[in-house]
Order: structure tokens, then C-alpha cells, then sequence
């Protein structure tokens, strides 16, 4: 198990004896909320868990403990491990040796039966009750003040920074949750294209992103570079295109000539000839299409299909050819996803990172002014054809006018 961090008080006498107490603890997240445990006493928060008896593994004391203190049942298969965190400081039952516990931090989840609780004399004295939150990171505060309070310091301040841990890794889980649901969502949906293949969009983008990884998030560039000043990452670029190639195919209507697989797979490849065009210099998009190729026909896909979809890569950059009438309506519609990623409150935060990475003392003035000159000229312009494309153009216009137009006035006297 990882090592997180370490807390050591150094008030001890270092050549103490050493008594060592392991300890499991959890963190538990049930819609939208987190289980601790909360001292009436001193007023500070703390995750379930406790010493792990002789005999037990981690995992066992994780469980137990938590039905001791809180009465709820952890499902085993749910547990998943997080961290662990040592903690040196004198012992407060014996002032001439050193407790020395290494505490070991678990996801986990548990079921609704609750039974009655069973808690320590220490437990009770503190009066610990267990309790459900919304905002792990708002704890942080609660335990701060109450470093005061006269409880075991090392004890809040560990359980301090572990909230603001978890509460990063838990945001992190529940994205990378909603992103597994939505990419095996694409494939559950009724499908255009009958030739007996079924897509492996998860493969397919876990293909795409080992490839770019050399070059998924960019180094600093020129004057004008724009986004490439700062990390980008193309590979998520490619994700957040591929849900906007969802969105623009849901709100057609008539989807004559649109054939959603290709789409899909053209999407998740269309910049993966990146890999090759940051040493090479060449375009990206033709670059891109023996890459996709070859991923292709060693999956079985056949080669008349396998072309069409190669085309569609090779050709998303020629935005000049959203105009023609005669164009490809899948084609199309990926040249909108793509071009709609990057724009609205992507583009506003985005536009804030290249001021802040050219201007190290940048003021709102400067994001303001960016924003004048480059975000909103470029947002007010819209290359969208499609009405559907033009709904969510516009939707992020909108936003972007009305931002700058209230930030004017918070910066204004």
C-alpha cells in the first residue's frame, strides 16, 4: 500500500521503548455522502476504523470496526485499497515510549442493515457518533479549530489532511465512474451499421491514449500558441470530443446518412496521428489514418468500412469543407464535436490558464482583457452549420457574454 504522508510530534524520547498499534480505517461514500465519525466532546471528525487485534488482517479490522462504531455492515468485495500513514508521537499511556501506529486507509462501500453499536470506553467518553457529510474537504476546518480543543492533536491533524486526500481521490473516483458508465454506454445503444462487429470503444481508447501518451499533455509553446502554452492533454481532448459527437447525434432528429459507429470510432481516433506529427511535423489528420488502419484490420473490421472511417479521420481538419453541401454528414458532425470542445467555460478556463502562464503577477484585468480581445471574438464567431450544432454554439455564447459581462462589472468601481 502507498505510503501517504507521515506524522511525527518528536516528543518523545527516541531511544523509548516502541509500542505499535496498526489500524484500518474507511472511507465510505453513499449517494453523494460520507460516513464519520464525529466527538462530541472535542468537536472533531475522524473516519470509522480502528486497531487491528492479533490475528487479523487489515481488511478484517476494517470491517469489524466499522460495525462496532457505526452499526453498518462493509461489503468486503467493495474494499479497495487508498493509503497508508504512519504516526510517531509519545505515548499518552506510558510518557517513556513511543506509539507508533501505521494506519491503513480503504475505499469501501457498505450495505443499508444497521445493528446496534458497540463502542469503546474512550468511544463513549468522547461521545463519537457516527455521522453523514457532504464535503469531506469542509472538515478540514472543523478539525483545525479544534487542534484547541484538547483532544489528541496527531489524532485530528492526521485525519485533517486525510479528508482533504480523500475528498480529492474520492472527486477523481466518482469522474472516472460517470466516464467507465458513459463509454459502455456507447456501445449499448442500437446500432446503424449491421456487419457483425461490435465496437470495443474501451479498448479502442485505451489503444488511442497509450499511443499518445508521449505527447498527451504538450510543452510550452510561442506567441499564439494558444492552448499548446500550458498541459494539454490531446487524449483528453479526444474524450471530450467524443462526448460531443454523442450530444450532436441524440439531438439529430433525421440522422439520414449519419452512421453512429463510424462515428464514434472516427472520433476516439481522430488525433491519434498526433503521436507521429510532434516529431514529424506532418499534418496530424493524414497521419492519423495508417495508425487507425491498421487498429482496424487486425480487429476484423472490413476494409471498405475501414476506409470510410479512415477518410473521416483524415479529413476532420479541412473545417473549409463544413460549407460544402455535398459533404459527408458524419464527417460533418465530427468537425463540429471537434470544434466545439475547447469553446464556452472550457474556453474561459482555459484562456485563464495561457494568461496566467504568460503573466506571472496577472490580474483580472489581464483575464478580462484576454478575454475582450481573444475568447469572446472567437466564441461570437461560429462556424456551426447544422442547427444542432448551432443549439450548443450558441448555449456556449451565451454563457461566455454573460461572464465577461459580469466580470466587467466585479472589476469596475
Amino acid at each position: 500500500m502507498k505510503e501517504l504522508f507521515t506524522i511525527d510530534t518528536h516528543d518523545y524520547n527516541p531511544d523509548g521503548r516502541v509500542h505499535v498499534r496498526p489500524s484500518a480505517r474507511a472511507i465510505i461514500e453513499k449517494n453523494g455522502r460520507f460516513l464519520v465519525m464525529h466527538s462530541r466532546k472535542y468537536d472533531y471528525y475522524k473516519f470509522p476504523g480502528g486497531g487491528i487485534e492479533a490475528g487479523e488482517t487489515p481488511e478484517q479490522a476494517l470491517i469489524r470496526e466499522v460495525r462496532e462504531e457505526s452499526g453498518y455492515f462493509v461489503k468486503p468485495e467493495t474494499i479497495e485499497e487508498f493509503g497508508r500513514v504512519l504516526r510517531r508521537n509519545r505515548d499518552a499511556k506510558d510518557p517513556d515510549a513511543i506509539f507508533e501506529q501505521q494506519n491503513y486507509y480503504y475505499f469501501c462501500e457498505i450495505g443499508d442493515e444497521r445493528v446496534p453499536i458497540t463502542q469503546e470506553d474512550y468511544e463513549i467518553e468522547e461521545g463519537f457518533e457516527a455521522v453523514w457529510v457532504e464535503c469531506l474537504f469542509a472538515l478540514v476546518r472543523a478539525n483545525r479549530h479544534a487542534l484547541r480543543s484538547g483532544g489528541d492533536p496527531a489524532l485530528i491533524e492526521r485525519e485533517m489532511r486525510m479528508f482533504d486526500l480523500a475528498d480529492e481521490a474520492a472527486r477523481k473516483r466518482n469522474f472516472e465512474r460517470e466516464e467507465t458508465q458513459a463509454i459502455k454506454a456507447l456501445s449499448e445503444r442500437k446500432k446503424d451499421d449491421t456487419d457483425g462487429i461490435v465496437p470495443d470503444y474501451a479498448d479502442m481508447l485505451a489503444f488511442v491514449g497509450e499511443t499518445l501518451e508521449p505527447v498527451q499533455t504538450e510543452g510550452e509553446g510561442g506567441v499564439g500558441a494558444h492552448k499548446l502554452e500550458f498541459g494539454y492533454s490531446r487524449f483528453e481532448h479526444t474524450k471530450r470530443v467524443l462526448g460531443w459527437a454523442r450530444r450532436l447525434y441524440d439531438r439529430t432528429p433525421d440522422k439520414t446518412g449519419l452512421r453512429y459507429e463510424d462515428l464514434m470510432i472516427a472520433t476516439i481516433f481522430h488525433d491519434v496521428g498526433r503521436a507521429v506529427s510532434a516529431v514529424s511535423g506532418g499534418d496530424h489528420a493524414a497521419e492519423g489514418a495508417p495508425i487507425t488502419r491498421k487498429y482496424l484490420l487486425s480487429h476484423g473490421y472490413p476494409e471498405d468500412r475501414t476506409e470510410y472511417i479512415c477518410g473521416l479521420v483524415a479529413d476532420h481538419s479541412c473545417k473549409w469543407r463544413m460549407t460544402d453541401p455535398d459533404i459527408d454528414r458524419t464527417l460533418l458532425m465530427l468537425m463540429e464535436a471537434d470544434l466545439l470542445d475547447d469553446m464556452g467555460v472550457l474556453g474561459l478556463v482555459m484562456d485563464s490558464m495561457i494568461v496566467r502562464g504568460r503573466k506571472k503577477n496577472a490580474t483580472f484585468y489581464d483575464c478580462y482583457n484576454h478575454y475582450c480581445r481573444y475568447t469572446l471574438p472567437m466564441q461570437k464567431h461560429s462556424p456551426m452549420v447544422t442547427p444542432e450544432g448551432r443549439f450548443f454554439w450558441d448555449e456556449k455564447t451565451e454563457i461566455v457574454e454573460r461572464f465577461v459581462e459580469l466580470l466587467h462589472r466585479d472589476i469596475t468601481i
